[in-house]
């Protein structure tokens, strides 16, 4: 076997190893120690703040670390609260309001079922009999099989709540005892013998962290935009509070755009408004367009990776790991193209 082969059999083995280990520290491992990884985030973020107040008024750290993670929980705090508060009021104002819109959906389902019937050229009410009459059983499902599913659940959500708790606090503990003795942290680290290593890959992973951000950013921005126009266009009452709405909910690639913009075009393509139909199916198009084609630029050219790499990298996974995947699988496609062009450098050089 020639060097050259030799090498390829190196590199082979280079990438089966860092792949197979890239999983398994974003399966198994990551779950594990997020806690302190985000506590360490926090620390960074707090720790020009605690070292300011140390600095001009001689504030013990510990003490500085306190106030400044207490200004910080205040505001999160502060924000979710007007936030759940806001969400609630909406939710006791849509229940009070829920006989009516059951009544308009009904009407709605009786036009849908007479078009079908007309289409189809039956007699008339035949799908509507039919509709009416599976409802029934689906209620029947829904009171035998799905809400003992949900109770069970929410007795889960309640002890996985207690749990959010408890590992919360750890990572407040976490946050003050790392900005106290950041600097013994910090020295120790530079003196392992695999920080050189280390720092390679923690710092890809930095740049794409704040590429990522910068991008939902824009992403957010334009995409807001696009809807807001949209439902100035159709003359929406709220055009400003639905344009930013669906902008977030298209920030989750689960959901998306196309969950509020594509039912909402087919209603009023139902009552023939075809103008409204036209400019939110037009809207959700833009959406997509500016999710497939800017979004993996902006994201693919700032961590160096193409763009087709980084759309198959989110797809991958949220199939592996589920909802977190779409940034996940970014991070892992980083990590292994950070460890390898390593390896092939070294082994270069070697």
């Amino acid at each position: 076997m020639t060097f050259k082969d030799n090498n390829k059999v190196k590199m082979l083995g280079v990438v089966m190893l860092t792949v197979f280990g890239v999983y398994i520290g974003l399966e198994y491992m990551l779950p594990l120690f997020a806690p302190f990884i985000i506590a360490y985030l926090i620390a960074a973020a707090l720790s020009p703040v605690v070292k300011f107040l140390n600095r001009t008024t001689r504030l013990p750290k510990l003490l500085g670390a306190i106030i400044s993670l207490s200004l910080l929980i205040a505001v999160i705090g502060f924000i979710l609260y007007n936030l759940g508060d806001m969400l609630l009021n909406q939710v006791v104002a849509l229940l009070k309001n829920f006989p009516i819109y059951l009544s308009v959906l009904t009407g709605y389902i009786d036009k849908l079922c007479e078009g079908c019937d007309k289409c189809l050229g039956i007699k008339l009410g035949t799908v509507q009999n039919f509709i009416y009459t599976n409802f029934d059983g689906v209620l029947v499902i829904i009171k035998n099989k799905i809400m003992p599913v949900i109770t069970t659940r929410s007795i889960n959500l309640l002890i996985g709540m207690l749990g959010f708790i408890g590992i919360l606090l750890i990572m407040l503990v976490s946050i003050l005892l790392l900005i106290k003795d950041d600097e013994q942290y910090r020295e120790g680290v530079r003196n392992s013998v695999f920080y050189k290593d280390i720092h390679l890959v923690t710092s890809k992973l930095s740049g794409m962290g704040i590429a990522y951000l910068k991008t939902q950013g824009i992403m957010l921005l334009l995409i807001s935009l696009i809807c807001t126009v949209s439902m100035f266009l159709i003359h929406n009452k709220y055009a400003l509070l639905v344009g930013i709405g669906i902008g977030v909910v298209d920030a989750f690639p689960i959901l998306g755009s196309g969950m509020i913009l594509i039912p909402w075009a087919v209603i009023n393509l139902f009552q023939k408004d075809i103008y409204s139909a036209a400019i939110l199916f037009t809207a959700y198009v833009g959406c997509q367009l500016l999710r497939q084609t800017v979004e993996p630029k902006l994201f693919g050219n700032r961590i160096g990776i193409k763009p087709v790499y980084t759309m198959m990298a989110m797809y991958v996974g949220v199939k592996l790991f589920g909802f977190f995947g779409f940034l996940l699988g970014p991070v892992g496609l980083v990590l292994i193209v950070t460890i390898i062009k390593e390896a092939r450098s070294r082994l270069g050089d070697a």
